[in-house]
């Protein structure tokens, strides 16, 4: 069953055609973490940092680099202690150097990484996709085929 709060975003989500305005629901979710796909244990080894190997060619540098993830020879390597566990997900936490206080990108819309530009309502449904909703996205309330019969 759908919480009457899930029914009232379903709604506001028809209204909303950016991610702008429905920043009051997401808080920015999406410029703040970025999902690992690697296994909870690969976080318990000795270091500072967990190395994640990239598929080549590699064209989102900067989506990392702006949230202080380093690349090198292949290899993203994220700092342990900005790295959150809820169940089985594995999340990276760390604001994108263009977003502002008021929840704003500083890039938009030219200077944005190439992974931010290219989000919208059909790419989110592409099949194999690297993008991972965030609890709040607007884009989880869009999707009919996320909505949830209520």
């Amino acid at each position: 069953m759908i919480s009457e709060e899930e029914k009232q975003r379903y709604a506001e989500s028809a209204k909303c055609h950016d991610c702008i305005s429905w920043h009051k629901h997401c808080k920015a979710e999406c410029c703040k973490i970025i999902f690992l796909n690697i296994d909870p244990k690969e976080l318990e080894g000795p270091g500072k940092y967990i190395t994640v190997k990239v598929k080549q060619p590699f064209t989102d540098y900067r989506y990392y680099s702006l949230r202080d993830v380093e690349y090198l020879r292949g290899v993203l390597r994220f700092r342990k202690d900005r790295i959150i566990v809820v169940g089985r997900k594995v999340m990276y936490i760390n604001n994108c150097k263009l977003l502002t206080e008021d929840l704003r990108c500083k890039g938009h819309p030219d200077k944005k990484p190439a992974l931010c530009i290219v989000l919208d309502l059909e790419t989110i449904k592409l099949p194999g996709q690297p993008f991972e909703l965030t609890d709040n996205c607007l884009f989880k309330y869009k999707c009919k085929e996320v909505k949830a019969d209520g």
